[in-house]
């Protein structure tokens, strides 16, 4: 705990490990008047701006930390903070040359050991750019994804049992082709591996190959086939074997859609002119309106920077100041301040994003599972629910506001299970069990709601109903019946819209997300009644996380009935059926880091299959029907 900034004991007392002052901590450092004026907390300039800790300079740890040595050969030495700077090879090349004594060796040895194996394993997965001291927040999906996998494969351990679930999260088809040589490596050693996998690249090199289907949720539950690739393409009753043996067949609409070629002052484009964000140097994006973009590119080559970090908040401020060109130094001034880029000049001018009635983004990051959520409570749907109850005859007698209408108030709820549904049974030797409760019978609900109907259904019976069921039900209220329409498209139409959001899977979540971003760009009363049809700009990080490849053509076909609609679709991702789809594609690479962050190309599918310099084309061949 002495070396890690983790801890009290190993971080700088300034900055508590985290080697910056943040606005958060002036106030507590006020007090010293040479420490706040090397930090410029007695200064009138912005007090959001992030700066280096003075005391240990960026590198995390106390002075006594930061002043142990390792001995190396030439009479040289080095400390934690300087070790951490290097990349995997450096690291390697440095724990080489330690000059120990014999205890010293004894000490190290094993330890050593362990760091080699987790390097070589990060080296073998596309990772040797990575300093080690790099910050997660600045990892992209594909690398933080690889970090996870270092952190449990790279041992060399045999005969293990491991279970991996959906390891390709995040990975470029190269990346992970070098994920599954990696795997085939482990099961010769003598480990077995058990993976939950949508990847079809990954199933196809599987031993044995277990279905559960037929469906999802309700629907599912059943072991519908288990055997070779051969025998789960044959099996009938299988829908993952037909679309391992069918695929999906491209493009879904048929054809796709025309691309005009840009020119000076198009309304019909997007252009962002020489980004300089993280690994982007001087490079210029040129998007398509109304058209399905994808982004593809190897894992950390730049992607998210360039189109949410970059694009899609510099198009936000066009959007709110109105202008048709917005230059790098206003947005530095007047934008939304990219964290760790307060006030630099990050491009030069951004044009053809004003026309937009928003921005709609959806990205990696997982929904809130408490307990106490729901699908409907998470879609926004269950205020206006709660509503149509509060005004019934009945609930405005006994002055019930929507409020009363909910199970996580005290007034509302079934006083026994306190609005859970269940009741938790302390077990002295076994985990703790829950039980419906007696009183609500899993309702959530006090009687007296319970009593109050409303188009013949209780509250409770509202949220028992599944989104297929809700779709004709509410279908007389235009915002509630698209809503729900959205969870049908996206393949969630057996959830209930009470649902506990802990019972949901990754991919279920994921696409719950999905359908609450989407709905935020629903026409509201004034825009339908009057005929307004405003686009927006939907930015999409890897929609495709926890996706059946049924539920992938789903999506396919969502995203082009918004492109249809007239909105922009630009959407970040490696799963290859969806770059099969793009009218428009921008490959960023030609690696990860520091080798990265060049646009490849951009253009129309025909033409990145062509390209010289794309590392992608070579995987989507296979996915070309004629």
């Amino acid at each position: 705990k002495d070396f890690s900034f983790n801890s009290h004991k190993g971080w700088c007392p300034t900055c508590r490990g985290h080697g910056q002052i943040f606005s958060w901590m002036r106030e507590r450092l006020e007090d010293d008047e040479l420490l706040a004026k090397s930090i410029g907390a007695d200064s009138s300039e912005d007090e959001d701006e992030v700066t280096i800790c003075p005391d240990c300079d960026g590198q995390r740890l106390n002075r006594t930390s930061r002043n142990v040595f390792l001995p190396l050969k030439g009479n040289r030495k080095i400390s934690l903070p300087i070790l951490l700077e290097k990349t995997p090879k450096e690291l390697l090349k440095t724990l080489s040359t330690l000059n120990l004594d014999e205890r010293g060796r004894i000490i190290a040895r094993d330890i050593v050991d362990q760091i080699q194996e987790r390097l070589q394993f990060m080296d073998k997965v596309g990772l040797e750019y990575l300093s080690m001291d790099r910050s997660t927040q600045t990892l992209s999906g594909g690398e933080a994804q690889r970090i996870r996998l270092a952190a449990q494969l790279g041992s060399n351990l045999a005969g293990v049992l491991y279970v991996l679930d959906e390891p390709s999260i995040g990975l470029h088809a190269r990346d992970s082709d070098r994920l599954i040589e990696t795997l085939k490596e482990l099961r010769k050693k003598g480990n077995t591996l058990i993976v939950v996998e949508h990847d079809t690249t990954m199933m196809e090199q599987a031993n044995c190959i277990i279905d559960l289907g037929p469906g999802a949720g309700i629907q599912g539950g059943e072991l519908i086939a288990k055997g070779t690739l051969s025998q789960l393409k044959q099996n009938k009753n299988s829908l993952t074997g037909k679309f391992l043996k069918n695929g999906i067949f491209h493009p879904l609409n048929g054809a796709y859609r025309k691309i005009q070629k840009p020119s000076s002052g198009n309304a019909n484009w997007i252009e962002l002119k020489e980004a300089n964000f993280r690994n982007l140097k001087n490079q210029n994006l040129k998007l398509p309106h109304q058209r399905l973009t994808m982004v593809c590119g190897a894992s950390g080559a730049g992607k998210s920077s360039l189109v949410r970090d970059l694009l899609g908040q510099a198009a936000a401020y066009s959007i709110k100041s109105k202008k048709k060109t917005v230059t790098g130094k206003m947005f530095a001034k007047n934008g939304r301040a990219i964290e760790s880029e307060e006030g630099n000049v990050l491009f030069r001018s951004l044009s053809g994003a004003h026309s937009f009635r928003s921005v709609i983004e959806v990205d990696q990051s997982p929904i809130g599972k408490t307990p106490r959520s729901t699908p409907a409570t998470y879609l926004g749907v269950f205020d206006t629910i709660r509503l149509f109850f509060s005004n019934l005859p009945e609930s405005k007698m006994r002055g019930y506001k929507p409020g009363r209408f909910s199970f996580n108030t005290p007034h509302g709820r079934c006083d026994t299970c306190s609005g859970a549904g269940r009741v938790k049974l302390e077990m002295s030797f076994m985990p703790d069990t829950y039980v419906i409760c007696d009183d609500c019978n899993g309702s959530r609900y006090g009687s007296e709601l319970l009593d109050l109907h409303w188009k013949g259904k209780n509250i409770a019976d509202i949220l028992a109903m599944t989104f297929e069921e809700a779709t004709d039900f509410f279908s007389f209220h235009s915002q509630l019946g698209e809503i729900m329409q959205l969870m049908v498209e996206t393949g969630l139409g057996y959830l209930t819209l009470g649902q506990s959001s802990p019972t949901l899977s990754g991919g279920e979540a994921q696409r719950l997300k999905l359908v609450t971003e989407l709905a935020k760009g629903l026409q509201n009363y004034t825009e339908r009644s009057r005929g307004i049809q405003r686009t927006n700009l939907y930015i999409l990080e890897e929609p495709t996380i926890g996706l059946h490849l049924s539920d992938c053509e789903k999506l396919i076909q969502l995203l082009h009935k918004l492109v249809n609609a007239g909105h922009t679709v630009v959407v970040i991702e490696h799963h290859l059926d969806l770059l099969a789809e793009a009218d428009y594609i921008v490959e960023v690479g030609p690696e990860g880091g520091p080798k990265g962050g060049k646009i490849l190309y951009q253009g129309d599918l025909r033409g990145l299959m062509t390209s010289k310099r794309s590392i992608t084309a070579e995987y989507m061949i296979p996915k070309m029907h004629g």
